[in-house]
């Protein structure tokens, strides 16, 4: 008796042990295919400083942040367009950060089009004062985001993020040069991928062609949630201790 009754404490321990890092455990991981062989982007924390306001309007001061934080681990985002995953009050997302958010600006200095899709019923965001890109409804099948962002490239910048993303959630992203009006960005070398480390970001190295745009003015890429392995250790320890319980208890 007194054998269940400690085991029984013992497992009711590491369960509210296990839920209570569970709890804390809000990192996603969202794989990238078609660059460089595939990328997998582990999110950071920006609960704090995104988003906090209504979807499709991602104030240029959470940006700001955002951008200031990632600066801070030595990454340059200025005249690129950085994509991560991120923890937010949103729940996880997938960002592209266009350009450096500075200062807010009038005049339009760059200009890109973009064309994105996910799946499920996922909350859009984007900053975007002009209404030059539009997002469609909420549905429980998939979301379609397009339209051009236009900005001044001396000083702000322009982003779009899919929020609430949960595992098996999946996305496209394709970007293209518009004809006649400015880039306002690095090229070659438009794009870059940045990575949470657990204490800092870090870029991923990808080869420069991997990261420009192609022949056809274009650039694009594939994504999908999948489950991150600190969660896939947690979900395993109660079990494993339940396990032992279990044999201590039977003799």
């Amino acid at each position: 008796m007194t054998t269940r009754s400690i085991s029984s404490c013992a497992f009711l321990a590491s369960l509210a042990s296990t839920s209570a890092f569970a709890s804390l455990a809000t990192a996603g991981q969202i794989a990238v295919s078609s660059i460089g062989g595939g990328v997998m982007l582990n999110s950071g924390p920006f609960s704090s400083i995104a988003f906090g306001n209504a979807p499709q309007n991602w104030t240029s001061v959470s940006l700001g942040a955002v951008h200031a934080s990632i600066n801070a681990g030595g990454i340059a985002t200025d005249g690129k367009v950085t994509f991560l995953a991120a923890d937010t009050d949103r729940g996880l997302a997938m960002m592209a950060l266009i350009d450096q958010q500075l200062a807010p600006g009038s005049s339009s200095l760059g200009s890109i089009h973009m064309d994105t899709v996910a799946n499920g019923s996922n909350l859009a965001y984007v900053n975007d004062a002009g209404g030059l890109v539009t997002v469609t409804p909420t549905s429980p099948n998939s979301r379609f985001a397009t339209g051009n962002f236009s900005w001044n490239s001396n000083g702000s910048g322009d982003a779009f993020a899919w929020a609430g993303l949960a595992v098996g959630n999946s996305m496209t992203f394709r970007f293209n040069r518009i004809v006649g009006s400015p880039l306002g960005l690095m090229d070659p070398g438009t794009f870059q991928f940045i990575n949470w480390t657990g204490s800092a970001w870090a870029l991923i190295d990808v080869p420069q062609n991997l990261v420009s745009f192609s022949e056809t003015d274009d650039f694009g890429f594939a994504a999908t949630v999948v489950p991150a392995p600190s969660m896939l250790l947690l979900m395993g320890g109660p079990l494993m201790g339940f396990s032992l319980i279990r044999r201590r208890a039977t003799r």
